[in-house]
């Protein structure tokens, strides 16, 4: 059976203070084409459906009519929740969803949502943390007292499930949402993914031994976890600039006997080539194709002096010029910068500074650490990079005046 792997959708999101819904909503279309043309049995959504665990409205219009659309065509829709969503509410109503082959698991409340489709088994498994899982263990009355950690919780459900008498009777898909890493390396990671310090959330990929695949989201990069057949869909936009070079996509995964490439049909997107061959997998019999995404603005990174790239904007076409842009300028003293940058590029991300003075002060990337420097510092940075010097003693009392009445006298951190 063939099946799509998607995940980290973040619907809600914003980028440039701009709301990505019509983003959003053209790579849902491009998603719901991938499964169209590849005639998949199955999408998987590997969690952070939303941004937040409020969504609004707008959010949850577009997450609807996409399960609309994916329940008319007949393609088993398989969700877990992420650390982004609410379990809770992701899946409110998912007991007359599952009527219309949409399957959901926002939480772990009884025995772990299992679908067969064409032989294979997925079983999903929400976003858990150790508390989760010993409360769950409570409720089915297993002995969870080894549970003291990430690891040690994701290996008790899953042990659990493969204890169980389906797990038994052919390929096996785990769907899941969390921290994995291989042997203690871990992933690349992106600056939007929200993660523990150190490596509290941690889990081995050796955790999945024994499911033919493993279908992962958290990690906004797509990769592979340790073997092929255990991988990280990522997310299908880029929502932050530590994402800019990465190639975007949606993973097509063939269990069991080769499937051969459909043809397109209907109105959707063609077939887009393929960023590799079906790598030689792990285990017997799971092919894995990655679809390249084909954003509606791309995420890009835009370098030199403030005329050079005013000058550079005004010669791209139109379409080109509503890409997210972060701007890296290296005049060492510019006027309005983001005024006139905005003027030709409106969905300006983000604009740094490396110049003479910024490699003086040290701050020679655009994500030079803060932490530590006081507000009043940090100011005094921004107002030389835009201006070119340090601020007066007038200059810096008024800035201290300012902050002082903000703050009520006191630094927020």
């Amino acid at each position: 059976m063939r099946f799509v792997h998607t995940a980290d959708l973040h619907l809600g999101r914003r980028l440039a203070q701009m709301p990505l819904e019509e983003d959003l909503a053209y790579v849902l279309d491009e998603l719901a084409g991938v499964v169209e043309s590849e005639d998949a049995s199955a999408l998987v959504v590997a969690g952070d459906v939303f941004d937040s665990p409020n969504p609004s409205e707008a959010a949850l219009r577009q997450w609807d009519a996409f399960l609309r659309l994916m329940a008319g065509r007949g393609v088993h829709t398989l969700v877990v929740s992420g650390n982004h969503d609410s379990g809770a509410r992701l899946a409110y109503g998912a007991t007359f969803a599952a009527d219309k082959r949409v399957y959901i698991a926002g939480e772990l409340t009884g025995e772990v949502v299992h679908v067969e489709v064409d032989g294979a088994t997925f079983w999903l498994v929400p976003f858990v943390r150790p508390a989760d899982v010993r409360a769950w263990a409570q409720r089915l009355g297993l002995d969870a007292s080894g549970v003291v950690g990430y690891d040690t919780a994701l290996r008790f459900v899953l042990d659990h499930v493969r204890g169980l008498p389906e797990f038994s009777r052919g390929p096996n898909v785990c769907v899941a949402h969390q921290f994995v890493t291989c042997g203690g390396a871990s992933p690349e990671r992106s600056d939007s993914e929200r993660l523990s310090l150190g490596t509290l959330d941690n889990v081995d990929f050796s955790a999945f031994d024994g499911f033919d695949y493993v279908a992962l989201g958290h990690v906004h990069r797509p990769q592979r976890v340790g073997r092929d057949t255990c991988r990280y869909a990522g997310s299908p936009l880029k929502l932050s600039s530590s994402e800019i070079v990465q190639q975007k996509s949606f993973a097509v995964v063939d269990v069991g006997a080769p499937v051969a490439q459909a043809a397109p049909r209907g109105k959707h997107f063609a077939p887009t080539p393929a960023l590799q061959p079906a790598p030689t997998a792990s285990a017997p019999g799971v092919g894995v194709r990655l679809r390249p995404v084909r954003p509606l603005h791309d995420f890009r990174a835009e370098r030199g002096s403030l005329d050079e790239l005013v000058a550079r904007a005004q010669a791209e076409p139109e379409a080109e010029r509503l890409d997210y842009v972060r701007a890296i300028v290296t005049d060492d003293s510019a006027l309005d910068v983001v005024a006139r940058l905005r003027h030709v590029w409106p969905n300006l991300e983000q604009v740094t500074f490396d110049n003479s003075i910024t490699r003086a002060a040290g701050a020679t990337t655009p994500d030079a650490e803060v932490t530590g420097r006081s507000m009043q510092e940090l100011f005094s940075q921004f107002f030389s990079e835009q201006a070119g010097r340090q601020p007066s003693e007038e200059e810096a009392a008024l800035v201290r005046e300012a902050f002082d009445r903000v703050m009520g006298g006191e630094e927020r951190a």
